[in-house]
């Protein structure tokens, strides 16, 4: 087949022609073509139909979007309409949904092509194609394979007009190092950084010709006596060095050739998953050195040989199959010299017997059993007289306009509590637009009941009815087997908030050519980035900041955080690429972001857990003993739709803002409404600093109850607290008293017997009138109601299952922070200095003091200055 070239006729009464025409060219200063930049230059659409006396119009619309450095997208839009008006008129419509690529080898996600005829059938057809080759411009049509994941219906009766589109590019996710990148003493050289991959995966096979000619070394084309005289990081592209590009190519090397030759594997150990897997029996320092000694130490995530989804496309996905498909397995051999270093986006491969153990597209795990009415996937209160409205439990129960504050902790624990949460876990929804407000759809919609006299959302004529989507089932349960529900987001505690759960979705967050994360800066502020020619003023902008998580920008002070951790995560890059100036742009990404998770997971087990936890923190959470690959770390379907929702009665009325000696703002109060989904208040009212600073002068409000601006008033039309109640019931989770039992506590017979853990008399009688028996009490709702433990904020069954939570992710998770395999010691050492005081001293503007934990209330007397809290030495990481 020839290169570059592509034609293919379709013959069946009528003749579909279609000629492609591509350019290839090589521009070394475009970071988004890499290697190649396929221009598509023209597309003929001829077809005879018979009766039909003239040629349809075809009009085609080519959208080429860079979303990051190693995402494409094309999107094709074809509209083809008959002229002729003496025959029934039809449309085609065609779009290509889903085109990524992904490391340097296309993957053609799924490329649907619906036509639709007004005759006496409506045809369907889709077809999708899927190529894999280094060069060749080779199509593979695997039409059931791709098809499923869409569950298309799928008939060709006939096909008056088959289209099958596809394209062919080559991407690598650096600036690649096209001359001479690696060479040895007879001028065998390999061309291009990415040659041992391409070795690896075949491409010597495959693509001969291009690969002898341009990857000698990897194709093993030099004489065996030769040795390697320069093998380079390709260095970072900064602005001065892209200018310089376009002027210059690299010189080859006039290094000398070393005395004594490398052993012939060594040229490429970086993808030897023998020489890799050896490496993952070393410690931290014992395997930096043998992996950088042999060339082996790979900062590019190879996900080619399985589907990627991105945020947007699980949505999608979702709308078109009602359900949700689990994520692909990963092959970890593929890519094993990576996994030793690095996490993937996804999460996979972070267990490498079990590739999808925590990985985002992966169901909850559970505690105990779900349990339906049914015993499939009815909720269990849809039975009459079994448990009260969701909305009932919460006007009787948890709603309170009373403010009642803790002196254990600050406000910041809400959003940062918000952050980690968001971090590890997202539950997938099914589309809402079908569900109105008493809507029940059995499977789908599952409509709160509200009484005619709710003082809020009650009604003249019944029903009345808050609208509720059902979460997503993973696709096969819920019909013979138990609802199972899928975390779209990875399990583990490493930073997708700010680098999202997939790798299409990083590639368009983060800046190729430096490693760091992309930003706006706007009004003097460094910011999430988003369009600014869309905000004009403070009433007149539609900021909307992007962010790893699509929920980042609920709050003014959860945007706070999150801007904080980008801040961070760009200075460090920074001077990563200050003392490593020949890392390549991928490892000081690479290396930042783990940085990055280690430092949110320090300030999770150190700072953030004790607060909630109390004096039993030690006691639930046990010692480290190091990584344990049974131990499953998946996120625990109990802690995610009940415990760890504590956060929301956190939220409080009104919030503070404070200037920089943190002193309250005069008439600078923000109420809990003004600030959701409100990003332009930072924007034009002094960015993310005086809402920060606010939160370290505040108490934390007490999480025993849900302020009336949770349950009355959020987003104007719904309850969070009831919504909390009836996902629990949505999910299948077993009764309050299950989780006592499990949590070791006693079984409530009565509802005296909860006097341990609910106090209050007149609560336990409210309880007692609302859900009539013990084992009738959501979970949600009892585990809110107990008292906190001692010196904690929660009570002690949120105690039991947050901790339980957090010791498997702990202990279930290869790269976390104290594994003395992730890290050297002289660099865990420097990230246990980190703390999240240091954090807002380096990343807030004009912040000079700030208290020592910064979990405690500041008072002016016991701030301390920044200068004084340690900092971390990033001289650790240097390779020179």
């Amino acid at each position: 087949m020839q290169r570059g070239w592509w034609s293919t006729r379709v013959m069946r009464r009528e003749v579909l022609d279609f000629k492609w025409r591509h350019s290839v060219a090589y521009n070394p200063t475009d970071r988004v073509s890499k290697f190649f930049n396929i221009i598509l230059l023209n597309q003929f659409l001829r077809t005879h139909p018979i009766g039909l006396s003239k040629r349809l119009n075809a009009e085609k619309v080519l959208q080429f979007q860079n979303s990051g450095t190693a995402k494409r997208i094309f999107q094709c839009r074809r509209f083809c309409s008959n002229n002729s008006s003496h025959v029934v008129s039809w449309q085609i419509k065609f779009w290509t949904v889903l085109v990524e690529l992904s490391g340097t080898v296309i993957r053609v996600r799924a490329l649907i092509i619906l036509a639709r005829l007004n005759i006496n059938v409506d045809y369907k057809i889709a077809a999708a194609a899927a190529a894999t080759s280094l060069t060749a411009v080779a199509f593979s049509v695997e039409i059931l394979r791709n098809i499923g994941m869409f569950k298309m219906p799928f008939q060709i009766q006939a096909i008056p007009l088959c289209l099958a589109i596809s394209f062919i590019g080559l991407l690598s996710h650096a600036d690649p190092i096209t001359k001479n990148f690696r060479c040895i003493s007879s001028n065998c050289c390999d061309q291009h950084e990415w040659c041992g991959f391409w070795a690896g995966i075949g491409e010597c096979e495959t693509n001969k010709n291009w690969m002898n000619r341009n990857c000698q070394i990897s194709c093993k084309k030099c004489d065996d006596t030769n040795t390697i005289v320069n093998s380079t990081t390709p260095t970072p592209v900064t602005a001065e060095s892209a200018e310089a590009k376009k002027v210059s190519q690299p010189s080859v090397s006039t290094t000398k050739k070393p005395t004594a030759a490398p052993p012939r594997q060594m040229l490429r150990r970086g993808h030897d998953p023998l020489f890799c897997a050896e490496m993952l029996r070393l410690n931290g320092s014992e395997r930096l050195q043998e992996m950088a000694r042999n060339g082996a130490i790979v900062v590019f995530e190879d996900a080619t040989s399985r589907r990627l989804l991105s945020a947007r496309d699980m949505v999608t996905n979702n709308q078109m199959m009602g359900c949700f498909r689990e994520q692909d397995s990963s092959d970890c051999n593929r890519n094993m010299c990576f996994h030793a270093m690095y996490r993937t986006l996804d999460g996979t491969c972070n267990n490498l017997r079990n590739p999808l153990v925590g990985a985002a597209g992966t169901t909850f795990n559970r505690i105990l059993p779900a349990v339906y009415e049914d015993g499939i996937g009815t909720p269990i209160s849809t039975r009459p007289g079994s448990r009260p409205s969701a909305r009932e439990a919460t006007r009787f129960l948890l709603s309170s306009p009373q403010l009642v504050t803790s002196s254990k902790g600050n406000m910041l624990l809400m959003p940062f509590g918000q952050f980690i949460v968001h971090d590890i876990s997202r539950t997938s929804l099914l589309p809402a637009d079908r569900c109105g407000s008493c809507t029940d759809i059995p499977g789908r919609c599952f409509p709160i009941k509200v009484e005619t006299i709710d003082p809020r959302f009650g009604c003249v004529r019944p029903p009345c009815c808050l609208f509720f989507t059902r979460s997503s089932p993973l696709c096969g349960t819920g019909a013979q087997s138990k609802r199972e529900q899928v975390n779209e987001n990875t399990a583990f505690l490493d930073g997708s908030a700010i680098y999202s759960s997939s790798l299409p979705d990083s590639l368009r967050l983060k800046d190729s050519k430096t490693g760091m994360m992309r930003i706006t800066f706007f009004n003097n502020h460094v910011m999430p980035p988003f369009n600014p020619h869309t905000c004009f003023g403070p009433n007149n902008c539609n900021a909307n900041l992007d962010v790893g998580d699509n929920r980042g920008t609920l709050f003014l002070s959860l945007i706070g955080v999150h801007t904080i951790f980008l801040r961070e995560h760009n200075r460090i890059a920074q001077q990563l690429l200050t003392l490593n100036p020949t890392w390549s742009a991928e490892r000081i990404f690479q290396e930042t972001r783990k940085i990055i998770g280690a430092i949110i997971q320090a300030i999770t087990y150190k700072e953030y857990l004790p607060k909630l936890l109390g004096i039993r923190y030690n006691s639930l959470m046990g010692n480290y003993t190091g990584y344990n690959p049974n131990v499953n770390p998946s996120i625990i379907n109990e802690f995610t739709t009940a415990a760890m929702r504590f956060g929301h009665a956190m939220i409080t009325e009104f919030y503070e803002r404070a200037d920089e000696h943190g002193k309250s703002v005069p008439n600078g109060k923000i109420r809990f409404d003004q600030g959701v989904l409100r990003p332009a208040r930072l924007l034009f009212e002094g960015g993310i600093e005086p809402v920060m600073r606010g939160h370290l002068i505040m108490e934390v409000k007490r999480p025993q109850r849900v302020t009336t601006s949770v349950t009355e008033n959020m987003f104007g039309s719904t309850d969070l607290a009831s919504t909390n109640v009836q996902r629990g019931r949505d999910h299948g989770l077993p009764s309050y008293n299950k989780y006592r039992e499990f949590c070791g506590l006693k079984k409530a017979r009565t509802f005296d017997d909860l006097s341990n853990e609910i106090l209050d008399p007149n609560l336990r009688n409210n309880l007692h009138q609302t859900y009539k028996q013990t084992d009738h009490i959501d979970l949600y709702v009892g585990g809110l109601l107990e008292d906190p433990v001692i010196d904690g904020l929660v009570g002690p069954t949120f105690a039991c299952l947050i901790a339980e939570q957090f010791r498997r992710l702990r202990d279930g998770d290869r790269f976390f922070y104290q594994n003395p395999e992730i890290f050297k010691p002289d660099q865990l050492a420097e990230i246990e200095k980190v703390s999240m005081s240091k954090l807002l001293c380096e990343n807030m503007k004009g912040t000079s003091k700030v208290p020592k934990d910064a979990f405690t209330v500041m008072k002016e007397s016991e701030a301390v200055s920044c200068s004084s809290l340690p900092s971390m030495n990033l001289s650790k990481w240097s390779t020179r």
